[in-house]
């Protein structure tokens, strides 16, 4: 079971969404694919030597990661392999909340696995060591909190206006690019370079990628509209814009997609 923690120290609360850990899972399946939320994770693997593997969607070819990985915005699926049991604790960041934490433009990570040693030097091994000798989860929690609050740095004049835009694309959506960049005083190009650095993708993708995760949404809470009808509230041109946007997302249509369980829409079973 997942345990997790969305309460924090001031002001953590700004840039992180959740601290979460899973003591690991016996699964019946080798992979799951992990798709696209546009938003910026670090992953904490809780057994010595035992690096994380991701797949390449293009060919499925593997590769390894260090066991303290930052997970950069997505703009594609991953996959993800579940074959070995492993306790895994992580850092999930609200879009645009990681960049104070790593100290470099969030777009230099995008589609990226990259140790997290590249950016908190020998301090990500400390940690590492520090969640593996630790003896429950709030011990664990409490160490990576205080690894954030000590890694925190004061942001760009500019960055909060980028968190404000990201959550504006959110919850807001239709929502005009132009519009959002008028209303924070920012021209179309200064805005798009600026968003970039604090959220990793590009306006126009985050704001596909968002109305993609409100049509996943809508999918396990079993909604039953015609997808015409959900194409068009949600801003597409059409149903078959829907579907090919989905398949960019998932690489399967909005029928064939599978969520390994309702509470986890972003953890995709691989079909055959």
């Amino acid at each position: 079971m997942i345990e997790s923690r969305t309460r924090f120290q001031n002001p953590l609360d700004l840039f992180v969404k959740c601290l979460w850990f899973s003591p690991g899972e016996h699964r019946n399946w080798q992979q799951e694919r992990i798709l696209p939320t546009g938003s910026v994770d670090l992953i904490f693997k809780l057994q010595d030597d035992q690096p994380i593997r991701i797949f390449d969607p293009a060919d499925n070819s593997p590769r390894s990661v260090s066991g303290a990985t930052v997970s950069g915005a997505y703009s594609q699926p991953f996959g993800l392999d579940t074959s070995r049991f492993s306790p895994t604790i992580g850092v999930h960041f609200h879009p645009g909340g990681a960049a104070p934490f790593l100290g470099v433009p969030v777009k230099t990570l995008l589609n990226q696995h990259l140790s997290l040693e590249e950016f908190w030097g020998t301090q990500a091994l400390r940690v590492r060591e520090q969640l593996l000798q630790a003896t429950s989860t709030a011990e664990r929690f409490g160490i990576l909190e205080q690894a954030l609050l000590d890694r925190l740095t004061e942001p760009d004049p500019n960055y909060q206006a980028m968190l404000h835009a990201a959550e504006l694309f959110r919850t807001s959506r239709p929502t005009s690019v132009k519009a959002v960049s008028e209303a924070l005083g920012f021209s179309s190009q200064r805005f798009i370079r600026q968003f970039q650095n604090a959220v990793g993708l590009t306006p126009k993708l985050y704001c596909r990628i968002q109305r993609f995760q409100s049509i996943l949404d809508q999918i396990v809470r079993g909604n039953q509209l015609p997808w015409v009808n959900v194409a068009l509230k949600h801003g597409y041109y059409d149903q078959s814009h829907l579907i090919q946007d989905f398949r960019e997302f998932t690489g399967v249509t909005p029928l064939e997609y599978r969520p390994v369980a309702p509470d986890r829409k972003n953890h995709m079973l691989m079909t055959e």
